[in-house]
């Protein structure tokens, strides 16, 4: 067992005390406070020696604890501490760290924090204190508080015990805390402790954990970053690679000619890559499979973190409204720091009073290409009557560069329980040399999205959010989920060329095959096929939903082939196997999250023959024909449906605001983007051009209470060479609600 999730878990009962203990939970958060400050100070091992033998004083809190740590009941603190893991010398060790590089040139998988010392196992890992390599566990495994790997089980299968939803899991620790990267030193615990101010960091070296805090408030912002020293630190040891049965070339495929290799996970920390560090050469042990870095649940101390019991999301009062908040100063030098201020700022016309109901906790994830975060990735924050628009600081440092002067980023994306709900970008000019400063202060506004969690509904399973790097062709992924706490390191995909020229070479073939999808795939980081692989196995028999948010509407993500399909009757197809909407992000429209719900009452259909359309007979719907001004007379009548059999109209029609948020259909290839960001609640368009009529059936289940986005995903898996070819923006879970029964 890990000592840095038993220090997780006792924060996670400090954050319950009062439901735990009630009014006598005083003492235990005196006594445990001071504990829980000194994470980074101590040894790991002895500071969760402590809080075990602490908490095992006061029995609810004990309970809580072992509970939260997957142990059994009744288990005592003597018992307990023996099983925490041990590295060198004795002392526990632990799977973390702040920083991670990425790929070499050779191909070298990279380091994803530190791994355990040799122990006496012969593959060289110590059983009680990492992850099995491919020698021990050949299937994909999540670990559990005991040290030990469990295998997933297949997809398509329930786990074992049941449970509140279908599930046990006591193979995962649950989640009581968030990662310690993650908080606030002030905020309600889980505490973290302050982080000292902002001091010179070595790009490339790994932050002490002492590092990962950031402090509450910012008064003011340095402008004039420090000098890095150049004292040389040692790297953390490699971990070593850990195999998944996910898509991707198999051991024995090289990189194909003229083709990228499939990436491997990455980070806006080491663009550039170098050489990782290696173990010592144990003996006997299997070559691991190429290109398949170590698993993503190795990335947070050994395993996806349960996230706590679902609860209804708070919701704000009516007139607390957020924007994204990162202030920065205009320049940085390369290997130098600087204190970057991100939060939640008023809205528009607030005056920063209106205060939420209820108070919300925001994840915010950065994406900072060229920039080393040595406290982590990922902020938490709390917005509630005594701080309603949150701020953190969080230290960026330039890592060194080739050009004199390059064009940075600074990304945040805002998430409550695994729901994204706003983003914010923020221009920053990194130089080569501190003579290149120019001393101009002014700051380009913030760009984004503005914070709205009073619309939020009910989660994708699992949230892909893709953004832009610093230069063409480069996207980074990070992940949300509701059932599990997602590593903050965003990993790479390197498409080779823009973006527009990848997705229109593949969409320009004008029909779906299996190269199509297995290149797309191939483009797919591994972080994001092992997420989805444990929720499919979390929510079966149930199929997960994928939500995509991206910076970039051209590469059809959507038609990447699974090696392992988990419903083998339908196509490998990603949107056949599981329910996949996809959403534009980036800019003040369209808004965050997606609709979950859309009115359908009042149907247009755009139609250039004579006949009455199926829509017009079944449903009563108003038929228009595809000249400009009879499409844009119906929409100024706000009708709650869209349907387009003309794709000349689509194409005449863009750029004009359509009244209300209509539920938008083409049956012909068309700009879906544009009409999202005129404010459609959803668009179904198709990548090319198609035959057939799917409207009636696709009318017929959505009005009978079907998201759209399942309908599509089945009228796929019936018939691929068709339907496969529609795509749907939208939330996954968006529902076309009618007041009126449909004709039948």
């Amino acid at each position: 067992m890990n000592p840095v999730a038993v220090m997780r878990a006792a924060r996670g009962v400090r954050d319950e005390l009062d439901s735990v203990m009630g009014g006598a939970s005083g003492e235990l958060r005196d006594r445990l406070d001071p504990l829980l400050a000194e994470a980074g100070s101590r040894p790991p091992g002895q500071l969760a020696d402590a809080v075990i033998m602490l908490i095992a004083e006061y029995g609810p809190a004990w309970e809580r604890l072992t509970a939260l740590l997957s142990l059994d009941r009744g288990v005592t603190a003597e018992q307990v501490i023996p099983m925490l893991s041990r590295g060198a010398g004795g002392e526990p060790g632990s799977h973390g760290g702040s920083s991670l590089s990425a790929p070499s040139p050779g191909g070298t998988p990279p380091s994803w924090g530190t791994a355990p010392p040799n122990g006496t196992d012969p593959s060289g890992w110590d059983p009680a204190g990492g992850p099995p390599t491919a020698a021990h566990t050949p299937e994909w495994t999540l670990h559990g508080a005991d040290g030990r790997g469990h295998p997933v089980p297949p997809a398509g299968q329930a786990p074992r015990d049941g449970g509140e939803h279908g599930d046990d899991h006591r193979d995962l620790p649950s989640t009581g805390a968030m990662s310690v990267d993650w908080l606030r030193p002030d905020q309600a615990a889980p505490h973290v402790s302050p982080a000292p101010p902002a001091s010179p960091v070595s790009p490339g070296v790994p932050a002490s954990p002492s590092s990962a805090g950031s402090s509450a408030s910012l008064p003011s912002l340095p402008v004039s970053p420090s000098p890095v020293p150049s004292a040389p630190s040692a790297p953390p040891p490699q971990e070593a690679p850990f195999p998944s049965p996910f898509p991707g070339a198999s051991p024995s495929q090289g990189p194909v000619p003229d083709t990228p290799q499939a990436p491997r996970a990455s980070s806006p920390e080491n663009p550039q890559g170098s050489p990782p560090p290696t173990l010592p050469d144990p003996p006997a042990v299997p070559a691991p499979t190429e290109n398949r870095g170590p698993s993503v649940l190795d990335r947070l101390t050994g395993a996806f973190r349960r996230r706590r019991k679902k609860t209804p999301a708070a919701a704000p009062g009516p007139d607390w409204k957020g924007i994204p908040l990162i202030e920065s100063p205009a320049e940085a030098v390369a290997g130098w720091g600087a204190e970057v201020a991100i939060g939640v700022a008023p809205g528009q016309g607030q005056d920063g009073t209106a205060t939420p109901r209820e108070p919300i906790d925001l994840d915010i994830q950065i994406v900072a290409e060229g920039f080393d975060a040595p406290g982590g990735w990922r902020v938490r924050l709390r917005a509630d009557e005594t701080a309603p628009y949150p701020r953190a600081a969080v230290n960026l440092v330039a890592l060194p560069q080739e050009e004199p002067e390059a064009a940075r980023q600074i990304q945040a994306t805002y998430a409550v329980r695994g729901q994204v709900i706003g983003f914010g970008l923020r221009a920053i000019t990194v130089h080569g040399s501190p003579g290149s400063l120019s001393g101009h202060e002014a700051l380009e506004p913030v760009s984004g999205t503005r914070i709205r969690p009073a619309l939020m509904g009910e989660p994708a399973d699992v949230t892909a959010i893709i953004v832009h790097g610093d230069r063409p062709g480069r996207l980074w992924w990070t992940y949300q989920s509701p059932h599990f706490v997602t590593p903050d390191r965003a990993e790479l995909c390197d498409l080779g060329t823009r973006a527009s020229a990848f997705g229109g070479r593949l969409t320009g073939r004008g029909r779906l095959s299996e190269e199509l999808g297995r290149e797309v795939g191939a483009r797919v980081p591994w972080g994001f096929w092992e997420l989805l692989n444990a929720v499919a196995a979390r929510v079966a028999p149930r199929r997960p939903s994928v939500l995509i948010l991206s910076q970039e509407p051209h590469v059809p993500w959507e038609l990447a082939v699974l090696e392992q399909p988990y419903d083998p009757s339908i196509p490998a197809y990603l949107h056949c196997q599981t329910v996949v909407g996809r959403w534009p992000l980036g800019g003040r429209r369209p808004e965050l999250p997606p609709p979950p719900s859309a009115r359908a009452d009042r149907v247009a259909v755009v139609c250039g023959e004579a006949r009455a359309h199926p829509l017009v007979t079944e449903y009563g719907a108003t038929q228009v024909s595809p000249a400009l001004g009879d499409v844009l007379g119906v929409l100024r009548q706000g009708p709650e449906i869209v349907h387009f059999t003309d794709g000349g109209a689509v194409s005449e029609v863009l750029g004009h605001d359509l009244a209300g948020a209509p539920f938008v259909f083409l049956e012909e290839p068309g700009d879906a983007r544009a009409f999202l960001l005129a404010g459609a609640s959803g668009v179904v368009a198709p990548l090319w051009a198609t035959g057939g009529e799917p409207a009636p059936e696709f009318y017929r289940r959505c009005f009978a209470g079907e998201p759209p986005a399942e309908v599509l995903r089945s009228m796929r898996g019936q018939a691929p060479d068709g339907m496969g070819a529609y795509r749907f923006h939208g939330h996954p879970s968006l529902t076309l609600h009618r007041a009126a029964a449909p004709a039948v």
